[in-house]
């Protein structure tokens, strides 16, 4: 509150114009600054899941990288990002991205939700698709106000294919004027174009069976470069 009160005090006519938007337009304001408020919310929730995949992951890999020479990274990719579903670190996207041998085995994308979908840019999509045979989704549902290792541990589902089940629907928006009522059927994975923007909403049904953390594990360990 300080610091808001000094940015006001250093712009006067900025706090003249909030106390007449605030006269005519209260509803407004409050509906604004609670919108601001819910976004910064999940954002810091957000990078709390990411941080916590990123630490159970390394963690689980660190008995294994003498033996099979495992390394996690991660890496900022940009401003395009959904930004109530993505790990986000410095207003940039982060992915993890496990190397062996100085070669990329998998990508994982971290996302996170309170409702039974989460969603992927046009970006993240062709990431996705072009990447098919090492690019894992990992989804972390929110269930809950509580977020931590164990429960993120517990709840975490990794989708293997998620490049080859979200091929069709980016190849389908890339030809999006000839066919506008294709991409409208409703299904597993969906394509929602609000304000010129593309957004991909992948729901519950392809998570909900994807690997369990356990089961991601074992996967890489099998894993051939």
């Amino acid at each position: 509150m300080a610091s808001l009160y000094n940015t006001f005090m250093a712009n006067p006519n900025d706090l003249n114009r909030l106390a007449m938007l605030a006269e005519s337009e209260r509803e407004l304001l409050v509906q604004e600054v609670e919108e601001r408020l819910r976004v910064r919310a999940q954002v810091r929730r957000n990078q709390a899941v990411g941080a916590f995949v990123e630490n159970l992951v390394k963690r689980a890999l660190e008995g294994e990288a003498e033996k099979t020479g495992f390394k996690l990274e991660k890496t900022g990719v940009g401003s395009d990002f959904a930004i109530e579903y993505d790990f986000l670190e410095n207003d940039q996207e982060i992915v993890l991205q496990i190397k062996k041998e100085d070669k990329i085995i998998c990508v994982i994308e971290v996302k996170s939700s309170t409702q039974d979908f989460v969603k992927m840019t046009l970006t993240q999509a062709r990431e996705a698709s072009g990447k098919q045979d090492r690019y894992a989704l990992c989804v972390v549902p929110l269930t809950s106000s509580e977020t931590d290792n164990e429960r993120v541990r517990n709840d975490a589902r990794f989708v293997m294919d998620i490049g080859s089940r979200i091929k069709g629907k980016v190849n389908d928006v890339e030809n999006l004027q000839v066919q506008q009522e294709q991409i409208a059927v409703t299904g597993e994975i969906e394509v929602e174009v609000a304000e010129g923007i593309v957004r991909f909403k992948i729901n519950k049904s392809v998570w909900e069976t994807g690997k369990t953390f356990e089961e991601f594990l074992e996967f890489l360990k099998a894993k051939r470069i």
